[in-house]
């Protein structure tokens, strides 16, 4: 997979004064992100359109308009600070990390059902095992430095299968709106094939009526793969 994972929160500038227009400008579908893979062309997810976007050469080779001299595609990715960022829970996250998850609405598409009210000894137990189980990764999310919610990967077999893994990710309620779902999405799956090599496959589920979450994951190049038995759709990523 030659996704750039350097290109979040990255900016496109004109490598030849220009950028023409073609038929693929602005963000790929899920179909379209398929189509570029499979075409060994390049992606990047451009943070201002929130979503993938196909990027040099190779992106017109794949397009199949490459005999057009009429439409270069040369784009160059120049890195900004980040803004989005993941690192591992700690105690001192205890105040934050209560307050983003102390909110019922925040658990009603999620697989476990709303706890009531999240105290701070509750805080401390979910970051403790957050951090312990070698079967996962789990991270804080961080814009700008402060938590804003988890990103959390699993991998198959209660760890001993690293081929195949399942995604699954929360944003607290001062977030929501401002897609950063999108974001934390396509960047932690790029990180996900970028540091385990052995990892082929990342899935997801998504409650039948979450339908936010089914658009954030086609939008990071995930494709619908069915449903469970208990109705919730099911997505993958093969890299």
């Amino acid at each position: 997979m030659s996704d750039q994972s350097g290109a979040f929160y990255g900016q496109f500038v004109e490598d030849h004064g220009r950028l023409a227009g073609r038929r693929w400008d602005g963000v790929l579908s899920g179909e379209q992100v398929d189509h570029f893979r499979r075409k060994g062309a390049s992606l990047a997810f451009c943070p201002v359109q929130i979503g993938w976007v196909a990027v040099g050469e190779d992106a017109d080779r794949a397009s199949g308009l490459s005999d057009d001299p009429a439409i270069p595609l040369s784009w160059k990715i120049v890195p900004e600070a980040a803004r989005l960022s993941f690192r591992a829970w700690d105690m001192s996250d205890v105040p934050a990390y209560r307050a983003l998850l102390d909110d019922e609405d925040l658990w009603r598409f999620m697989p476990e059902q709303w706890p009531g009210q999240v105290c701070d000894e509750m805080a401390r137990n979910l970051i403790a095992i957050s951090t312990a189980a070698p079967h996962h990764a789990v991270r804080a999310v961080l814009r700008d430095g402060q938590p804003a919610g988890q990103v959390r990967l699993a991998f198959a077999r209660h760890g001993e299968d690293r081929s195949e893994a399942e995604i699954s990710y929360w944003i607290g309620r001062p977030y929501w709106g401002q897609g950063l779902g999108r974001r934390v999405v396509a960047q932690a799956t790029a990180q996900a094939f970028r540091d385990h090599p052995a990892l082929r496959r990342i899935f997801a589920r998504v409650h039948p009526d979450n339908h936010a979450s089914a658009r954030v994951l086609e939008i990071a190049g995930y494709a619908p793969c069915g449903r469970r038995a208990d109705g919730w759709k099911m997505f993958e990523i093969t890299g």
